[in-house]
Order: structure tokens, then C-alpha cells, then sequence
């Protein structure tokens, strides 16, 4: 996995995508319905400063939007990406599938990544990538047979993983417009010392 593969760690980038891509979906439909928790504008900001947005919408009751900016100095966004996203299950572990719908030129459109999720409370998610060492064109049975094979020796992940918290809500909408900023309904609780 070269440094041009690499779009995120982040769910990745999500720290959210940052991964290799493959030919095929870890599944080719969805395992389950939308985990609503994962609804919303998250950020991560990497070990260089450099800050990671991503907004997950629903697109349909199985199936997420999810674009992804890394933000400049000012704040403005300098690289965009839009994937279509569906939760996959391998074992008891759940995965985002993610099809590069639209990129800046650093992914292939109509290639696939994967991240592992762990929702932590309703304002904070972690990513993984998996360490996949399958060829890019390995079928999704090839694909998850290894994932279940590292799961079982630990070998899957290679870092602890980043984590992202949410800064605004985001509610169903039939359009592609940009969701105006909601605020979180369970903030955090500021501690005052």
C-alpha cells in the first residue's frame, strides 16, 4: 500500500479511509440496516495537525452517504471525497464498505476500502483500517475468509486506530445539499475544575 493509496486513516482518515482498495465489496449488499449513532459531521485531527471532516448521511434504509474533506489552514477544504457506504459483517465484527463514488485522483472511482468501526458513546466513534495483504482483485469471499483468518491470530489491525467525535447532528433529506449545522442533542458535559 503505497502513499498514494492512502486517502485516510481516517473512517478511516476515517485516520477514515486510509487503506487499499479492491475490485470488489467486502460484501456485495448490506449486513444489517443503518447504525443511526453513526449518522453525523465528525472530525479527527491527525498527528500533523492536519484536520479530517466526515459527513454521514443516510441514502437509504441500508445505506449511507459519506464525504470526506481534509481541511487547509483557513479551514477550506482541499481534498474532497464521496464513497456510498453499507455496514458488512464478518463474524461478529462490523465493517464499512465504502465505493469511491468520487475522488481528487488519489483513489480509483468504483474501487472499494473497508474500516472497522467501534462506536464508543453517541459523540465519539473509532477507526481501524484492516491490514489486508490480498491481492486488489480478490473476490469478497477471498477477502473475508482472511479477515476472519487475522481476526483469529490478531494480526488484522496495526495501529490502535483513530478516533473521531461528532460535531453536528444530521437529519434524513431526499437532496445532495449540504446539511446546515444541528447541534449535538447530547453534548458532552464540560468539566470545570
Amino acid at each position: 500500500m503505497g502513499n498514494t493509496t492512502r486517502a485516510l486513516i481516517v473512517i478511516a482518515t476515517l485516520a477514515f479511509l486510509a487503506g487499499c482498495q479492491f475490485e470488489n465489496p467486502l460484501t456485495s449488499h448490506p449486513s444489517k440496516d443503518l447504525n443511526t449513532w453513526l449518522l453525523g459531521v465528525w472530525e479527527y485531527k491527525d498527528d500533523k495537525g492536519i484536520v479530517h471532516k466526515a459527513t454521514v448521511t443516510p441514502k437509504t434504509g441500508d445505506r449511507y452517504w459519506v464525504n470526506v474533506q481534509k481541511l487547509g489552514k483557513r479551514n477550506s477544504p482541499t481534498k474532497v471525497y464521496v464513497f456510498e457506504a453499507w455496514i458488512s459483517r464478518v463474524g461478529n465484527s462490523s465493517f464499512l464498505t465504502l465505493r469511491a463514488l468520487e475522488t481528487p485522483g488519489d483513489i480509483p472511482t468504483d474501487t472499494y476500502a473497508f474500516v472497522h468501526y467501534q462506536v464508543l458513546d453517541q459523540n465519539h466513534v473509532r477507526i481501524r483500517v484492516p491490514q489486508l495483504g490480498s491481492d486488489p482483485s480478490a473476490s469478497s469471499y477471498e477477502l473475508r475468509k482472511e479477515i476472519r483468518f487475522r481476526l483469529k491470530d490478531g494480526s488484522l489491525y496495526s495501529d490502535a486506530g483513530a478516533d473521531w467525535s461528532k460535531i453536528s447532528e444530521v437529519y434524513w433529506s431526499t437532496g445532495d445539499e449540504p446539511q446546515p449545522f444541528q447541534p449535538l442533542r447530547f453534548p458532552e458535559e464540560k468539566i470545570v475544575e
